[in-house]
């Protein structure tokens, strides 16, 4: 290459800082995309801060990126709704059918390892951007509570799930 050569007019023009922002540039163009490597969990439902003379009556729980594979086992005197859609968006639903059947503990044992799922990336722990344009949290959703003085809504995030790894559901 010479001086009167277009590609050895450009290397002598190219300043050393604008170059070195160019290789990580450079180095996704030659580097292949992550592939997604899918795993499976029995997942629990923990954690729910109750007082004395509290139920959890029912939750709600949001979900993304999710594939349910199984309801393992459904507790007695419960409705468990587990699912999605063609979108990465799904929901896993719980509620008792009546104040006897209601969870005393805030870890109940009946919703250890009781769903099977597969996930597709890491926990994503709060969502990220904005509703319409962003990634919303992995789990997010909401436990109804029975007070003495009727019923009250608590946050349920990561925090409150547990994800146990495994390839199918427990032997009963």
């Amino acid at each position: 290459m010479t001086a009167d050569d277009p590609l050895a007019d450009i290397t002598f023009r190219c300043e050393p800082t604008l170059m070195m922002r160019l290789v990580p540039l450079a180095l996704l163009m030659v580097s292949g995309a992550p592939a997604d490597h899918p795993h499976s969990y029995l997942l629990s439902i923990r954690r729910i801060p109750l007082r004395d003379r509290e139920r959890i009556q029912e939750f709600s729980i949001q979900t993304w990126d999710v594939e349910f594979k199984a309801v393992c086992r459904i507790p007695a005197g419960w409705r468990i709704k587990a699912g999605g859609s063609a979108t990465p968006n799904g929901e896993l639903n719980g509620i008792g059918s009546q104040g006897a059947t209601w969870f005393y503990h805030g870890s109940p044992k009946e919703l250890q390892s009781f769903v099977l799922v597969t996930l597709y990336g890491p926990v994503q722990r709060a969502a990220i951007g904005t509703p319409d344009n962003g990634v919303p949290a992995t789990f997010r959703g909401t436990a109804t509570i029975s007070t003495d003085n009727g019923e009250v809504k608590r946050a349920l995030n990561y925090r409150n799930i547990t994800l146990t790894s495994a390839s199918r559901c427990p032997s009963r």
